[in-house]
């Protein structure tokens, strides 16, 4: 079962476990994009089923776990994955994305670990819950409050979640995957839906999804990386393990050394510098 797995790193998930033989439920919003990879990845070795859900929606996860388990009798990995981002200084950015942003990267999450792993935990098989976080639920970033605010909240629900599952003694190990940059369309996705007013704030999203376009992972290749991870039991989980535990570092010294936020011009400068080399530093 993946969640948001119509597209970026869900399909990448997708395609992998599809493709080394899992059957996969793609979890969506999207019924039309889930339907069409659902389609394409029809003729393969697995089973692959396109379902229509709103993870901010409780009773619509709790109605897909129900078809799921009853359809397949088991469930042996859950990826939390569907997501959003949004652009903006936090005093700019509207209640109602506010809001948006929480109930799917957050209370999805929530919604469909209560969905899931009470049908798991009575299977009495060994499965993974594997939770989207983000390097960003690690650091800190400007103009991009409401994403990196969830990413931190989806890193403690699953670091809560791997003690509470521990305290059953359930075959069942809990994940954090923290995916640095893997190709996908979440910044154009974001000033589509919710565009910011701020020139310094859509700047940046131009020039991450650019910096995403020319050196982010293939969806695929950095799904099997992240596979492996979780077969051999991690609980942190990298697409790119060197910059995931350097962000991890540069946290932990952070907190270490009680050090301020890093400053926000020599972020945005190295952003930028990622996206086009040479090109003109943030002011």
């Amino acid at each position: 079962m993946v969640t948001g797995g119509a597209s970026g790193i869900g399909e990448g998930f997708v395609r992998h476990l599809a493709a080394i033989g899992m059957n996969v439920v793609i979890a969506d919003l999207d019924a039309d994009g889930a339907r069409r990879l659902a389609g394409e990845l029809g003729s393969g070795p697995a089973r692959t089923i396109a379902a229509q859900v709103d993870v901010t929606d409780p009773e619509a996860v709790s109605m897909l776990a129900e078809q799921t388990f009853a359809r397949f009798g088991s469930v042996e990995l859950l990826v939390g994955n569907a997501g959003l981002e949004t652009a903006g200084p936090l005093w700019e950015v509207p209640v109602a994305r506010w809001r948006q942003v929480m109930a799917v990267n957050v209370d999805g999450i929530f919604h469909t670990v209560q969905a899931f792993l009470p049908r798991m935990i009575e299977a009495g098989r060994p499965a993974v819950i594997a939770n989207m976080s983000s390097v960003g639920g690690v650091s800190s970033a400007p103009l991009q409050a409401p994403y990196i605010v969830s990413k931190h909240a989806v890193l403690a629900l699953t670091e809560c979640l791997h003690q509470e599952v521990a305290l059953t003694g359930a075959p069942i190990q809990i994940s954090a995957i923290l995916p640095y940059s893997v190709k996908s369309r979440i910044f154009t996705s974001a000033q589509a839906s919710a565009p910011t007013s701020d020139p310094v704030a859509a700047r940046l999203f131009d020039a991450m999804q650019a910096a995403n376009v020319a050196a982010g992972l293939d969806p695929v290749e950095a799904a099997a990386h992240m596979t492996d991870a979780l077969a051999a039991g991690a609980f942190w989980v990298f697409s790119d393990d060197d910059a995931g535990i350097a962000s991890m570092r540069a946290r932990a010294d952070q907190l270490a050394h009680r050090s301020p936020p890093r400053s926000p011009h020599a972020l945005l400068a190295e952003i930028e510098a990622s996206a086009v080399p040479g090109a003109e530093r943030w002011h």
